[in-house]
């Protein structure tokens, strides 16, 4: 850039209380922003949601713990393309004739982007999250009944296969969805150590933790 070119331009009507120094972004600095924000933002609430996931899964939290460990690779997918994106794009990713909640066209259109194959392995984890959106609520699975399974360790023996059972299987397998979010992550381009410290430190979340434990429902959880 030219050094006769402002980066930036101030102005006297703009000097407010929350704009106390009068800059005025450029529209282009504007959107570049809000692009860079989303990127950010996308790989937080990833984390957040996969953290909180494997959690609800170490709780047995069926089947909510699955449809946590889906946003979170909804989000990481959406920073993963984001970091190409122009805004007008990423602006329209919730929409349902763009990629809305759907796992399964997010990660096509993140694998055709990617230099070198993908393995294998993470469709089925993809087909198997993408799955249990059709119980994210109870009604379909109150009316149809399911059989569900989310192994927390890789040799999980799987659900007995009964073809006399008529209920639709659901199964997951956390080591592999660990994989996957390891694959995301660095292919979001995020810097690990200024993302990750938050989520692997997490000596004092389980002080406080122990703390509200013990209170549930506003009252003690010896009951």
């Amino acid at each position: 850039m030219s050094e006769d070119v402002p980066i930036y331009r101030t102005s006297v009507a703009a000097i407010t209380a929350r704009n106390p120094t009068g800059i005025v972004l450029t529209q282009e600095q504007r959107d570049d922003s809000e692009r860079s924000s989303y990127w950010y933002n996308a790989i937080v609430y990833g984390l957040q949601y996969y953290i909180a996931g494997r959690f609800a899964t170490a709780h047995r939290f069926i089947p909510v713990s699955a449809n946590i460990l889906h946003h979170a690779v909804e989000l990481l997918l959406k920073a993963c393309l984001a970091y190409e994106d122009p805004l007008h794009t990423i602006r329209k990713y919730g929409h349902r004739d763009s990629y809305g909640h759907d796992i399964v066209r997010l990660w096509n259109e993140f694998k055709a982007r990617q230099k070198k194959p993908v393995p294998t392995e993470f469709d089925s984890v993809i087909v198997g999250l993408a799955a249990f959106e059709s119980i994210r609520y109870p009604e379909m699975l109150v009316r149809k009944g399911a059989r569900i399974s989310i192994g927390i360790f890789e040799n999980n023996p799987p659900l007995v296969d009964d073809s006399n059972i008529p209920e639709k299987r659901y199964d997951l397998v956390l080591p592999e969805i660990d994989r996957l979010v390891g694959l995301l992550f660095d292919a979001s381009g995020a810097n690990p150590e200024a993302f990750l410290p938050e989520f692997t430190d997490d000596k004092q979340s389980m002080v406080y933790y122990e703390m509200i434990r013990r209170k549930l429902f506003d009252r003690s959880t010896a009951f």
